[in-house]
């Protein structure tokens, strides 16, 4: 091969790259402006043809990109698992590790708190037609696998099931979920106290009595 074609090679490869990456950035976009979209006009708002306009493309652009509505739905669903999954893994792994689980759950507030729409997608019922399939459902859980990998390393893995060590993460996420859903509504403006500060009392009482006694889970 000579080295012309090489490079003509590399460069259909580099153009092939460029075209894929602005796929990615561009289907992101269409799905941050319809998630706001849903929050400011609410579900009678997300058709494809207000969402065209809204974004300034064809309907025939949005179903080559998500087969239909439902699809667009279910990767908004998808596209906030995965935000949530990227913050967890930013959070470095130091200290103990049950520093690390309530530095999962801030960075998981966090998420909530910046990424409100989405988390009200996730979470809040604001499309109460929309039933996410269990392929879908179990995607979203593996975006907590840090916080049940981060349960094991507290109690030792060889000591504890991963059932156990599921069903303590998913009860550790309730309590920061519970939390977050009254803060978002409002709920926890008292003088003197931050509502990080109450989280971190209500982790400390639920995580000492997950993980440091016996027979935790019955």
């Amino acid at each position: 091969m000579d080295k012309n074609s090489v490079t003509k090679r590399n460069g259909v490869t580099n153009y092939r790259v460029a075209q894929d990456l602005h796929q990615q950035e561009l289907r992101k976009g269409i799905l941050d402006d319809t998630s706001d979209l849903l929050m400011r006009e609410g579900t009678t708002a997300l058709s494809m043809r207000r969402i065209a306009q809204l974004v300034g493309c064809s309907t025939t652009v949005l179903y080559t990109m998500f087969g239909n509505k439902q699809g667009l739905v279910d990767e908004l669903y998808l596209r906030g698992f995965d935000m949530v999954r990227q913050a967890l893994e930013a959070v470095p792994r130091s200290g103990h590790p049950q520093d690390y689980i309530y530095d999962l759950c801030y960075a998981y507030r966090n998420f909530a708190l910046t990424y409100s729409t989405y988390y009200a997608i996730m979470f809040l019922k604001v499309m109460p037609e929309y039933i996410p399939s269990e392929a879908n459902r179990r995607l979203g859980q593996k975006s907590f696998q840090l916080v049940v990998d981060a349960v094991r390393d507290c109690v030792a893995p060889e000591a504890i099931a991963e059932n156990e060590a599921w069903e303590i993460a998913r009860i550790i996420w309730a309590t920061v979920h519970g939390h977050i859903g009254l803060e978002l509504a409002g709920h926890f403006d008292y003088p003197g106290v931050s509502p990080q500060q109450m989280l971190e009392r209500a982790l400390q009482a639920i995580i000492s009595t997950l993980l440091l006694t016996p027979n935790r889970i019955q």
